[in-house]
């Protein structure tokens, strides 16, 4: 179990115990959220207790994490929570910088099943404003390595992708379960 609450936080980055546990319960690994949850945090506790993650104030993250969990972190954790709690394989990559075109996606996601992949590119919009969104959409557009950059990126043929903006959590919820 300390493994899997491990690889979560890789994927997430920084997480509450409310969030661990959710992922933990739509696993179907404890059979209430009270329990998960108390038992996320056992294991996220002994996981600071080991070196492999920093506790703050009602949050964990791993080392390379700098954010100190504020609204747009809290919301781009529970969008990428929704994708761990799928019946897929999922590879995420969070906050990474594309200094060659000037992007930082809020993740990057490849979700797999029967040899089929499904990338997505995640924008929390909860402070953008549109121009700004916009400004993002039309740079992926305009970049002609892009499929060859996350092909790179997940050791996998990328041909094409979604850019996903979420706006509210429940439309997102529904969206992945439509595209899955």
């Amino acid at each position: 179990m300390y493994l899997q609450v491990s690889s979560f936080m890789q994927s997430l980055r920084i997480a509450d115990p409310l969030i661990i546990g959710e992922i933990l319960l739509a696993k179907k690994l404890y059979s209430n959220l009270q329990s998960a949850r108390v038992n996320a945090q056992k294991k996220l506790n002994a996981l600071v207790a080991l070196g492999q993650l920093q506790k703050g104030t009602g949050y964990y993250r791993t080392l390379d994490c700098q954010s100190e969990y504020k609204e747009h972190s809290r919301l781009i954790t529970k969008a990428l929570a929704e994708v761990l709690k799928l019946e897929v394989q999922s590879t995420i990559f969070r906050e990474i910088a594309i200094p060659e075109v000037g992007l930082r996606p809020d993740a990057i996601c490849l979700l797999t099943k029967d040899d089929r992949g499904y990338c997505l590119i995640l924008e929390v919009c909860n402070n953008e404003t549109p121009e700004y969104l916009q400004s993002k959409i039309n740079t992926w557009s305009n970049w002609q390595e892009d499929t060859l950059y996350l092909s790179k990126l997940f050791g996998y043929k990328i041909p094409h992708y979604e850019i996903v903006p979420i706006t509210v959590m429940d439309g997102f919820k529904s969206f992945l379960r439509e595209a899955l």
